[in-house]
């Protein structure tokens, strides 16, 4: 097997795993609320949505972390990691205390969003809810990343499936009201969601200190942050993490956005969109396990000054995930019906999710690219120019052809309403996906 390859491939299945379990939480709670109504999985997609629109930016700067652990182990400055690990720890507690308070403010303003009423009333309660799980979940993120920059992924991707099973039973026993449990609805779906993230926290912070992978010691870690060193890494934090979290925060507020604008037309086009973008999400998570495992890569090259194997690993990393998403994409066109009757068993929502997996297949192959581009550039330093570009790409092109559509009065159904905002996403990820790349290879022949 090709050298580059194997390196990928053994850091990125775990990251893979791991996150097809973060997304399969999201999947289960979808599929389990489906049968509730339409309306309340409409409300579960607008409340992840809004939820992951605000949480998304504090998560982009946790994913620096592995990089920049990374980085230091391409320069062998192996005297930093507590350092490092205290600086991550307490931009990761700023971070969560903003957000919950945007959160927190977002909830007694909900009416902005201007969806149906039965929709905000169901959506109100569930995102009071999640707002509870978001510090676990930035600081099992904040843990899971210093492992994954020394290299152990295996642990998260094990605390991650045990966290799916811990939140589908949770689901089974709270949703439903079964063993004798008052039966909470979507409601019981936040709970299950609060329990597995606690879970996820405790553990992967455990793992962090106790592994015999990792070289950071409880002691050594809390000695940190009484000493008097001169030593800091927040700069590099922000110069890296910020931009990083913007790159995230541009794409995922589009994909909200997209779900704002479905409930506006109505909420069984909103349930539409909230089971298709929650298949995509975990095709697209696939792509964005290779591009991490290929990022740390990069990154170590990059530490050391190794050009030929920057690009090399760019090379195997793009040809993988464009593989991947070639077959997710005959996935979702041959089987598109199928897989939207899984979340409800209402014809017409069917019928438009059905539509929005058509779509979703054309927009694989360039929702993949990206991915792996703008971890490729993170692992070489380059985050500032990307995040424009991602702008550019979703908020001046993709969103206002995506409205347009949706509003227009053409002759040709097909491409109104939610289908119009999806076409416009993928034109935007497309486009993306392009100069991204380019921007990669780029850099590399000019440095």
């Amino acid at each position: 097997m090709n050298t580059y390859l194997r390196d990928i491939l053994k850091l990125s299945w775990p990251i893979i795993i791991g996150q097809i379990g973060i997304v399969l939480t999201g999947f289960f709670d979808s599929l389990m609320v489906g049968y509730l109504g339409h309306e309340e999985l409409a409300a579960a997609g607008i409340s992840n949505s809004i939820y992951f629109l605000v949480a998304v930016f504090p998560l982009g700067v946790t994913i620096s972390y592995s990089t920049i652990i990374s980085m230091l182990q391409g320069k062998n400055k192996t005297s930093s990691y507590s350092l490092v690990a205290r600086d991550c720890f307490i931009m990761t507690l700023a971070l969560s205390a903003l957000a919950s308070a945007v959160i927190f403010g977002i909830i007694y303003n909900f009416g902005i969003f201007k969806q149906t009423d039965i929709v905000e009333q169901l959506s109100i309660p569930y995102l009071k809810l999640l707002l509870w799980s978001l510090t676990p979940m930035l600081f099992f993120l904040f843990s899971k990343q210093l492992c994954d920059g020394f290299g152990y992924t295996k642990g998260g991707m094990v605390i991650t499936l045990i966290a799916l099973l811990i939140n589908i039973f949770f689901n089974w026993l709270l949703i439903y009201g079964h063993w004798g449990f008052n039966a909470y609805g979507l409601n019981g779906a936040g709970y299950a969601t609060i329990i597995s993230r606690i879970f996820l926290a405790v553990a992967m912070t455990y793992l962090l200190f106790k592994s015999t992978h990792t070289p950071i010691r409880y002691p050594d870690f809390i000695s940190s942050f009484k000493g008097h060193s001169k030593i800091y890494f927040y700069k590099q934090i922000i110069r890296l993490g910020f931009p990083s979290g913007l790159q995230y925060f541009f794409e995922v507020a589009a994909f909200a956005a997209a779900a704002i604008m479905a409930g506006w037309i109505g909420a069984k086009e909103l349930a539409a969109h909230n089971l298709a973008i929650t298949l995509a999400s975990l095709t697209y998570m696939i792509a964005s396990g290779i591009s991490a495992g290929s990022s740390i890569c990069t990154a170590k090259a990059y530490g050391n000054g190794n050009r030929h194997n920057m690009r090399q690993y760019g090379i195997m990393g793009h040809k993988l995930g464009i593989g991947v998403m070639l077959f997710f994409a005959f996935l979702f066109f041959i089987f598109n019906h199928q897989l939207a009757s899984l979340f409800t068993q209402e014809p017409e929502v069917i019928l438009m999710g059905s539509q929005l997996l058509i779509l979703a297949a054309i927009f694989q192959l360039g929702d993949g690219l990206q991915a792996l581009s703008v971890g490729l550039l993170r692992g070489i330093n380059d985050v500032n120019i990307p995040s424009l570009l991602i702008f550019i790409a979703y908020w001046i092109i993709a969103m206002p052809i995506g409205y347009a559509l949706s509003n227009s009065a053409n002759t040709y159904s097909f491409f109104q309403g939610v289908n119009g905002i999806w076409i416009g996403l993928s034109i935007g990820l497309t486009l993306s996906a392009i100069v991204l790349t380019s921007r990669f290879y780029y850099l590399l022949r000019n440095s």
